[in-house]
């Protein structure tokens, strides 16, 4: 009698055990259309780390669905439909609009999220009940940019000569033509808390840089990549999809807004049904780049700040 009631424990015990486990192999995935070249530029092996982090975020499956480079929107479709006949979204970059759309004529009860990136309002597809449109929410990027450089520059000690003032620290927004006056506000209220003193300048191109003995961190938002073939010798802060093992070492943040970078916000937005909204950068702190650890702990405690 003893044994029989012990194995009805353990086998109770078990089955609880691999409830999670059935659980999560029976929720409908997420996949997330993915394209050679954006796989090269990200890498590989993080990809596959994205997806086991997204995978454990969201508590169900989230499977990249891979397809050619320029591969036709029946293709696209074939691909999806290979992974999962009936997914709980399908997350498209914005250059496969137009092959999200077909697929979204064709399969309007599913939900479909098109991440719009920087792309306006009015270039990007109406959203409707199950058609989902995020966007960058630069603002708040271009704040946590300012801040994490004002945190950089602060730690940076520029040399100065003997009975000299020392040189006012620098930080340097290499802008892109999307980012507006308001987001340079941004930016500047980051970088001011950190240090009132620090003098802050956006430039548009290379002629606009100020002297190099001033810089104390330059962020690229979006265009100025060509600087870095200069090796400056000051942390750098790049809003790209890069690979973290491809870049030099003075890069200390990434800020990353590429699909797989959103994809676990992105599909809490689709799980309430929001049709609209916009969605932060990751942020990748590059400790291996960070001599410093107080300066590592002070960039990870701001990441989560808003403006």
């Amino acid at each position: 009698m003893k044994i029989s009631r012990l194995v009805v424990i353990l086998g109770l015990a078990l089955a609880v055990g691999a409830l999670p486990a059935l659980v999560y192999r029976v929720r409908s995935p997420m996949l997330i259309v993915t394209d050679a070249p954006f796989a090269a530029i990200y890498g590989p092996a993080r990809l596959k780390k994205a997806q086991s982090a997204a995978s454990r975020a969201l508590f169900r499956r989230v499977k990249p669905v891979p397809i050619a480079d320029g591969a036709g929107p029946d293709i696209v479709e074939i691909a999806i439909n290979k992974a999962a006949a009936r997914p709980f979204c399908v997350l498209f970059p914005r250059r496969l609009a137009s092959a999200a759309e077909r697929y979204h004529e064709q399969y309007p009860d599913i939900r479909l999220i098109i991440l719009g990136g920087l792309t306006p309002e009015y270039d990007l597809p109406v959203p409707d009940d199950s058609l989902f449109v995020y966007r960058t929410d630069r603002d708040t990027d271009l704040y946590r940019a300012g801040l994490f450089a004002g945190i950089l520059a602060g730690f940076k000690q520029i040399p100065a000569e003997e009975d000299v003032a020392p040189l006012q620290r620098t930080i340097v927004l290499w802008q892109d033509r999307l980012v507006t006056a308001d987001q340079r506000d941004f930016f500047s209220r980051g970088a001011m808390e950190r240090d009132g003193e620090t003098a802050v300048v956006f430039i548009n191109n290379t002629g606009e840089m100020p002297e190099a003995e001033k810089l104390s961190c330059v962020v690229l938002a979006g265009t100025g990549v060509d600087y870095l073939d200069r090796r400056p010798r000051i942390p750098i802060i790049l809003f790209s999809w890069l690979d973290p093992a491809m870049t030099q070492a003075e890069i200390a943040v990434l800020f990353d807004d590429s699909p797989w970078g959103q994809a676990v916000p992105a599909a809490h937005l689709a799980g309430k049904w929001q049709n609209q909204g916009q969605i932060p950068s990751k942020i990748l702190i590059l400790s291996d780049n960070i001599a410093d650890n107080g300066i590592f702990r002070t960039l990870r405690k701001s990441a989560g700040k808003t403006p």
